[in-house]
């Protein structure tokens, strides 16, 4: 281990809380902890590396947790990852961007058999459990679920990238005004200068330029619009909603960034000119976050298939920890809904540069682009 932010060290520290309370409890529909719903947790299974997994084994009879790595074995009372998570929850508090933990915390972690801040699972998974449900005394072996931490800035959700890029042609734009348009900047309380998106998309409007909708980047590799595509799968009314989001909160005529609010505001508009609207777009947002947090991206060709068994675990802002199960239900669906926002992303090159004026084959364009966090309430 070395240095991490406050939402990557959670991941560390949320598997030390599971192994101390050796039980985790399931948020009911409003994302709320429900103090009758509980799963003991019998394993907890962690890829630290390609070939090295670490293996916690909690029994119900006693108050250790066994540690196995390989052919190694160490048994350790419960009591010692409970003195660790309360102290690892201090520390990640009082740090500030990125930050390593104190060499002794660190060390006696290391010792538990956690190496390294991240998985290194393929898939979405960080942990995976093995679980017995008290009520009907069933056990789900190998449940794998994402940890998604509230200390410090807010997860995402749908990550930002070059192709998910909203392309846009400008009509009654000319080299003069391009010039003009890139040559806006704004310095943060820093001193660093960085690209003020609302305000060039403004001065677009202003000076009479019309944006039309042209689709999204060409994949470099594979020639084709992945996103597209993507969300061909899902919707292919799903462009309008986004190119009616942007429009909406760049003109500040969408009054937040909030998903519900950001969905009443495209069903007012009715891109798509659909008989329901508020129906038709809230299902079409929801099936869009669902399919994100299953695995959907803008940069690789999805299949429609979820890399998802189980789902994500919270940690809140106070540390306290949550599970939530991402089996496709419509009230898993209604929490991202709620609990979601959309946001703009830095506007530097692993973005595609967006925001910027660029002529290309004799036409001027110029992209938006987007991300979407879990808001933190």
């Amino acid at each position: 281990m070395d240095k991490a932010n406050k939402g990557e060290w959670s991941e560390i520290y949320c598997i030390l809380r599971i192994l101390a309370e050796r039980k985790i409890y399931i948020a009911d529909g409003s994302g709320k902890k429900h103090s009758e719903d509980c799963l003991n947790v019998l394993e907890l299974m962690r890829k630290e590396a390609a070939e090295r997994v670490v293996r916690y084994h909690c029994s119900p009879l006693t108050t250790e947790v066994t540690i196995t790595v390989d052919s190694y074995t160490e048994t350790l009372p419960v009591s010692t990852f409970l003195k660790l998570a309360d102290t690892m929850l201090l520390e990640i508090k009082k740090g500030k961007g990125t930050f390593a933990l104190s060499e002794s915390l660190q060390r006696e972690i290391n010792e538990t058999g956690l190496q390294s801040v991240k998985a290194a699972s393929r898939d979405k998974n960080d942990v995976y459990l093995t679980i017995l449900d008290p009520r009907s005394g069933v056990t789900r072996k190998n449940i794998g679920f994402s940890i998604k931490s509230e200390i410090g800035k807010a997860p995402t959700l749908f990550n930002t990238g070059t192709n998910s890029a909203l392309v846009y042609e400008l009509n009654g734009m000319t080299p003069e005004l391009m010039d003009e348009i890139n040559s806006i900047f704004e310095v943060d309380s820093s001193g660093e200068k960085f690209v003020p998106v609302m305000t060039r998309f403004q001065a677009l409007a202003n000076n009479g330029v019309k944006l039309t909708f042209a689709g999204f980047p060409i994949h470099k590799r594979k020639k084709i619009q992945v996103f597209c595509e993507n969300l061909e799968i899902l919707n292919p009314r799903l462009p309008l909603y986004f190119d009616t989001a942007l429009r909406g909160l760049l003109s500040q005529a969408c009054p937040s960034r909030d998903v519900p609010t950001v969905t009443d505001y495209v069903s007012q508009i009715n891109p798509a000119h659909v008989k329901r609207p508020h129906e038709v777009y809230e299902y079409m947002i929801k099936s869009f976050l669902y399919a994100a947090y299953c695995g959907l991206t803008a940069g690789t060709l999805w299949n429609g298939k979820s890399n998802v068994n189980g789902g994500f675990i919270r940690v809140a802002a106070d540390g306290e920890v949550l599970a939530f199960y991402a089996l496709e239900s419509d009230s898993f669906k209604q929490y991202l809904f709620d609990n979601s926002l959309i946001d703009l992303p830095a506007t530097d090159k692993s973005h595609g540069n967006y925001a910027e004026v660029y002529e290309e084959d004799g036409k001027f364009y110029f992209r938006l682009n987007f991300q979407i966090r879990y808001s933190v309430k």
